[in-house]
């Protein structure tokens, strides 16, 4: 999601893991904490951290769908978690448009299959847990099922810097040339503008997106109505802060262009 590295700190974790350097930084525990705390406090402190550990788990998932993919194509990245997310530093060095998508496309996949395989499994994986233990154990199939379904949509919105609006900019480099950058940074605008937008209006029971639902449909599809139409403050903000961020970016790449064209004609 990120786009610069943080500075290291004596509280980081280091270690390797299937060849790759990977570092947490103290502040992705504390926003994990912060963003699941509200909906699992009144449970206890201890699905708090179950929770982080399932953030912890997927989203370190996600960083190594990245750098595989690279591998793939040759890249050989590293890993830090940090904050809201994560980076996959080095992964995407390939002169390849294409590669450069699909290495952006695997970290959002590789959650997409996880939650498939947590979706078929359930019945195998609650078979082998005590039935003492459903309750807990369903709690936290559901932690994992929520972050490895909405997570990833979330992450392929065409929005800058996440992984959709990465993919975005590459699609628009590629077929509108020196316009792509500030066409992707437009779209990127415009969508997290209206996501903004209708998070606050949905905060106040009046959100611009509806899904339409019938009775008899999944409860899966309730949750999805439920998780788009509720509205949030923080998301709210969250969308706001990505709309200001690619508008500033905009000027920016309007300013470069205009300099380049005047330096093209001196």
């Amino acid at each position: 999601m990120f786009l610069f590295e943080p500075e290291e700190t004596r509280y980081d974790l280091r270690w390797r893991m299937f060849g790759t350097a990977v570092r947490v930084h103290p502040m992705f525990w504390i926003v994990s904490a912060i963003l699941g705390y509200d909906s699992t406090i009144r449970y206890g402190v201890g699905f708090v951290l179950a929770w982080v550990a399932c953030v912890f788990v997927s989203v370190l998932l996600h960083e190594f769908g990245h750098v595989w993919m690279g591998r793939l194509f040759g890249s050989h990245g590293y890993i830090v978690l940090f904050s809201f997310g994560g980076l996959a530093i080095g992964s995407k060095q390939q002169s390849s448009r294409w590669q450069r998508i699909l290495v952006s496309f695997a970290g959002p996949l590789i959650q997409l299959v996880l939650l498939a395989l947590i979706w078929f499994g359930k019945d195998w994986l609650f078979h082998l847990i005590p039935p003492g233990s459903w309750r807990t154990a369903l709690l936290i199939w559901n932690m994992l099922f929520y972050i490895n379904l909405f997570w990833p949509l979330l992450n392929l919105l065409p929005i800058w810097p996440l992984d959709g609006g990465q993919i975005a900019r590459e699609v628009c480099q590629g077929g509108m040339g020196v316009r792509g950058t500030a066409v992707s940074l437009g779209i990127s605008m415009v969508v997290a503008g209206f996501l903004a937008a209708h998070e606050l209006m949905a905060s106040r029971g009046h959100p611009l997106l509806r899904i339409p639902v019938s009775e008899s449909s999944s409860p899966y599809l309730h949750l999805l109505k439920r998780w788009c139409e509720s509205g949030d403050m923080f998301m709210a903000i969250f969308f706001l802060m990505f709309c200001i961020s690619s508008f500033l970016a905009l000027q920016a790449e309007n300013a470069r262009r205009h300099q380049w064209s005047d330096d093209e004609w001196t």
